[in-house]
């Protein structure tokens, strides 16, 4: 709810904060590195998940390792 009341006040108040960063032409080169920058961020977000899967077997071997030696 705060996040749409922010949204509703930035868009009344958008004609006092002056005009837009980027210009029309830098629109496309910002979509690229927008689209490069969420390929990234995925593929961080995947080799994370796997580490920790990695992780998780690796200390489930341990623990049943030292189950059968007891």
């Amino acid at each position: 709810m705060a996040t749409l009341d922010a949204m509703s006040s930035f868009r009344k108040n958008r004609s006092k904060l002056g005009p837009a960063i980027a210009a029309p032409d830098d629109d496309h080169a910002l979509v690229e590195a927008d689209e490069r920058f969420q390929a990234a961020l995925a593929q961080a977000i995947a080799a994370g998940g796997e580490r920790k899967e990695a992780v998780e077997a690796t200390v489930s071997l341990k623990k049943r390792r030292r189950t059968k030696h007891s």
